[in-house]
C-alpha cells in the first residue's frame, strides 16, 4: 500500500492524498495544532532550517541563540502553531505560525511557515496554512497577512494559489488573504 499523507484539521474529518501525489517521500505525514508542550519538537525544527530557511522564515540570519529566544517567547494565547508531523520518526517537518493581532477577537492574523528542505515542494506548507488559517478564523480573524521576501517565490505561489493579491514594497512582498470557509479541500 502506498504512504498516505494523514492530514487533520481542527474538527475536520482526516483528508488523505498518496503521496506519490504530492510527490513526498515515502511517508506518512500529519498535520494538526501543536500545544505548549511541543515546544522541544518547535525549536528543534526551527534550528534545522539551514540559513536559507531561516532567512525565509525570520527575514534575518538568525544565530541558534536567537532562534531558542523566539521559541521561548512564543504566547499560545496569541498565536496559532500547526505542524507536520514524520509519524516513522516522529519529527516535526514543518511549522505554520498565525500571530493573532489580539487574542479575543482578532481581525487578522500575520501567518508564517516553514518546511524541512527534504519536504519543500509536497504541499506540506499548503496544508499546515490551511490548518493555520482555518484555526484563525475560528478564533475570529478575517485576514490574514504574509511578508515575505521577494525571492522566495514558494510562500508567493502558496497563497496566491489561495487567491491572495500581491502588494510590492521595498525588500519585501506583502500578501493579504481574506478568510472565510475552511481552506481544507
Amino acid at each position: 500500500m502506498a504512504a498516505q499523507h494523514i492530514v487533520y484539521g481542527a474538527g475536520t474529518a482526516p483528508h488523505l492524498a498518496p503521496a506519490a501525489a504530492v510527490g513526498c517521500p515515502a511517508q506518512e505525514l500529519v498535520v494538526r495544532r501543536l500545544r505548549a508542550a511541543e515546544l522541544p519538537a518547535i525549536e528543534a525544527h526551527l534550528l534545522a532550517l539551514n540559513s536559507g530557511g531561516r532567512m525565509s522564515r525570520f527575514h534575518a540570519p538568525l544565530c541558534d541563540d536567537a532562534v531558542r529566544g523566539y521559541v521561548g517567547r512564543i504566547d499560545f494565547a496569541r498565536m496559532i502553531l500547526a505542524g507536520a508531523f514524520d509519524l516513522e520518526s516522529e519529527r516535526l517537518i514543518g511549522l505554520a505560525e498565525a500571530h493573532l493581532d489580539a487574542p479575543a477577537a482578532p481581525l487578522r492574523a500575520e501567518v508564517s511557515v516553514s518546511v524541512l528542505a527534504s519536504h519543500r515542494g509536497c504541499r506540506v506548507g499548503r496544508l499546515l496554512v490551511a490548518v493555520a488559517l482555518d484555526a484563525a478564523a475560528a478564533r475570529g480573524a478575517r485576514r490574514a497577512d504574509f511578508y515575505h521576501l521577494p525571492g522566495n517565490r514558494a510562500i508567493a505561489r502558496l497563497v496566491r494559489g489561495l487567491g491572495a493579491p500581491v502588494a510590492r514594497s521595498p525588500g519585501f512582498a506583502a500578501l493579504a488573504l481574506p478568510l472565510g470557509p475552511s481552506l481544507l479541500h
